[in-house]
């Protein structure tokens, strides 16, 4: 059990959790887009007296079932990243963080299985589905940081400036991505021909949501100003502004192309990277403490990670 569960294998569980986390939200995508929502008409079985689909069930409820599988895989990897991160904290090769982190992470994977039944419940209501991707990229946030203190990427101490500047690109990215999932309850692509919108029109959402967008990239490229000495804070505002910059081209587009299935997937494979990037970013910045003790505080927290 060791050469799979070991602190030399937390690594690879930790980015396997990252990705897994990544691909669910991917796989979730093609479920709205192929119109496959309630394939599986009922939760948490997939007919009323099975767990399968019938033999005779259409090809949507197969796709509903396999992100719902997805699901049991997600689990067997965060359990095993929690095993890891035990053994390796026991052997003090990591903090005790990265163990409470990835409980955290399973305990939200199971909340996650128990909103998708409830979306299925009350028939896709946008409002429950958009709660799926909220949760979804709260988890990839986590995962970020499990990896940040795996792989032992310490936060730099910066001026107040960059480190105010960091947290607006952070929170305005988080709100961006919310309006993202209004902006998806008020479009065509619902899951279900049945399901309802939330009621709001398209144009007006997706103009705030692409606002919030440009006020985001505005703050990164004051950060990327500011922060230019630094070269690791250059590198990831880069990043986030790379993937902020092919979300925006691409969110234009299937807005402009009337949202083809295709444009819309990719947008949804974006909003998992720049996620990465944008955690990526705030993870590496903490603000400059000025009194003495703070600092031997801060040093103690910089050489523990």
């Amino acid at each position: 059990m060791d050469f799979l569960i070991s602190p030399r294998t937390l690594p690879r569980w930790a980015v396997a959790n990252l990705v897994g986390n990544m691909a669910i939200v991917w796989t979730g995508a093609l479920v709205r887009l192929t119109g496959s929502g309630l394939g599986c008409s009922t939760w948490p079985q997939c007919e009323a007296g099975s767990y399968t689909p019938h033999a005779e069930a259409p090809w949507h409820a197969y796709v509903e079932f396999g992100n719902r599988l997805l699901t049991f895989v997600l689990i067997a990897i965060a359990l095993g990243t929690f095993l890891a991160a035990g053994r390796a904290v026991r052997a003090q090769q990591a903090r005790p963080l990265v163990r409470t982190l990835a409980f955290a992470v399973g305990l939200g994977i199971i909340a996650q299985a128990v909103i998708g039944g409830i979306s299925v419940l009350v028939q896709l209501n946008p409002w429950v589905v958009g709660l799926h991707m909220v949760v979804s990229v709260g988890l990839i946030v986590i995962c970020t940081r499990i990896v940040h203190e795996v792989f032992a990427l310490p936060a730099r101490s910066l001026g107040r400036t960059p480190w105010l500047l960091t947290q607006g690109v952070f929170w305005g990215s988080m709100l961006m991505m919310y309006l993202g999932t209004v902006t998806s309850g008020a479009g065509p692509h619902s899951g279900d021909g049945a399901a309802t919108r939330n009621g709001f029109a398209v144009t007006d959402v997706a103009r705030l949501h692409s606002l919030t967008m440009w006020v985001t990239l505005a703050l990164g490229v004051l950060l990327l100003i500011v922060g230019r000495s630094d070269a690791r804070l250059r590198r990831s505002v880069l990043g986030v502004l790379a993937a902020a910059a092919l979300q925006g081209a691409i969110g234009y587009a299937q807005y402009l192309t009337g949202l083809p299935l295709g444009l819309v997937l990719a947008h949804m494979v974006g909003t998992t990277l720049y996620t990465v990037a944008v955690a990526h970013l705030w993870f590496g910045v903490r603000g400059r403490v000025q009194n003495s003790s703070g600092s031997m505080a801060a040093a103690m927290n910089t050489t523990a990670r």
